[in-house]
Order: C-alpha cells, then sequence, then structure tokens
C-alpha cells in the first residue's frame, strides 16, 4: 500500500470504495494490489483514506493489520449488512456497538486479548451525524457465511438483541484494540434474513442509506481528534 492517512474509511465493496472516493477532494489511487482498491484524499480540512477489505474477516484481517502498521488512528466501516431486528427495516441504518464473534478470525484474535467492541465516542458522533435518518444502535453478529444464515439463528440472536449480521466488523473492532486504532461502523440494510424477498435488494433506499452513512462517516473522521 502507498500513502496512508490516519483517519480512514474501510468497505468491504471496491465499488463502494470507488463510490467512498467520490466524496473526497483529488482522490489519488494508493493501492489495487489483489482488487483491493485504497485512495487518499481530501474531505474539509482533513486527509482521508478508503480501503477495500473484501468480504469476510480473514481478507479483513489482512488490510486491518497493513492500515495499522501504516499508521491508520481512526477507521470506521461503511458496509451493508442483513437485518434481523423486529424493527429493523430495508434502508435503515445501523451503528453496532459491538459485534458476536461468530468467525474464526475475530476468535483468534481474541485469544490474543482483542475486544470486539466498538469505539463509544465514535459510535455517538456517529449518531449525531444521522440525525434525521432511521437508524438503530446495537450488537451485530459477525458471520463467516452468507447463504446459511436460517430463521431459527435469526430468531435466537434477535431475541439476545442483536439487529443484524454481517461479515467484517468484529475482526475490525479486535485488531483496533490491539493495534492502536480506534474503530466504528455504519451498515445499511440491504436485506432481511426473516419473511420473503431476496437476501440482498439494491433498491432506492438502501443507496440512499449507503450515501447517507458515507456522509455520516465523512463528517465523523473530519471532527474527531
Amino acid at each position: 500500500m502507498g500513502e496512508v492517512a490516519e483517519r480512514v474509511i474501510v468497505c468491504g465493496d471496491p465499488g463502494r470504495t470507488k463510490m467512498v472516493a467520490e466524496f473526497l477532494g483529488e482522490p489519488k489511487l494508493v493501492n489495487e494490489n489483489r482488487g483491493l482498491l485504497t485512495f487518499t484524499g481530501k474531505y474539509k480540512d482533513v486527509k482521508v483514506t478508503v480501503s477495500t477489505t473484501g468480504m469476510g474477516t480473514p481478507s479483513a484481517a489482512i488490510v486491518m493489520e497493513e492500515l495499522a502498521a501504516l499508521g491508520a488512528k481512526y477507521v470506521i466501516r461503511v458496509g451493508t449488512t442483513g437485518g434481523i431486528g423486529k424493527d429493523v427495516e430495508l434502508g435503515d441504518i445501523i451503528v453496532p456497538t459491538s459485534a458476536v464473534p461468530l468467525d474464526g478470525a475475530s476468535r483468534a484474535y481474541m485469544k490474543k486479548g482483542g475486544k470486539t467492541v466498538a469505539d463509544e465516542e465514535i459510535v455517538r458522533m456517529l449518531v449525531k451525524n444521522l440525525e434525521g435518518s432511521r437508524y438503530h444502535v446495537g450488537p451485530v453478529c459477525t458471520s463467516d457465511t452468507f447463504y446459511l444464515e436460517e430463521e431459527e439463528d435469526a430468531s435466537y440472536w434477535a431475541s439476545r438483541g442483536v439487529l443484524s449480521f454481517e461479515m467484517e466488523c468484529s475482526v475490525i473492532f479486535a485488531i483496533g484494540s490491539l493495534r492502536g486504532y480506534r474503530a466504528a461502523a455504519v451498515l445499511t440494510v440491504t436485506g432481511k434474513i426473516f419473511g420473503k424477498g431476496d437476501r440482498v435488494i439494491d433498491d432506492v433506499k438502501t443507496i440512499r442509506g449507503v450515501e447517507r452513512s458515507i456522509k455520516a462517516a465523512l463528517e465523523t473522521l473530519n471532527l474527531i481528534k
């Protein structure tokens, strides 16, 4: 990787990485190895990097270790998630407070003392920057699988207050607690495990949710100290 800012947004999807880069002034491509696109530019008064983690915690762990080594201090994951909470609807935004580690990589980091908890101050700032949007704050589950979650599993975790399933947050949080960067996430609900319909729906509601999430993340990184 090339030049990396202290303030970083990470996305699983390289297409979303490009989308975030469009919000930056003079974005410069600093990495494209293995399709893990990374751009560095400016948002208002601060330098910001947006980097692709790929799908799942093993890929995300590699990228996060490298970003930490290159000086990342504040990291916000901007991504998507499958809703399971009772009141969670398509297009809603979720700000995780923690991530239940159902994956292997996070548990490996937890053996070293990693904590799968989001930074409280960044969570508060994200929520403030989401005023006027429909959002939820609470725990999510990080899973290794995309298509194997069943309604029985969703019911179990929903009954314990979990809002959604996704694939990267727990390892991003865990590595941050070990390597010294502060991490949080802002996720758009693009599908629901309960009920009928496609697991991923790319409609107007979800696109707007992603755009609001990007703006909230950038405003938070602009203000955090």
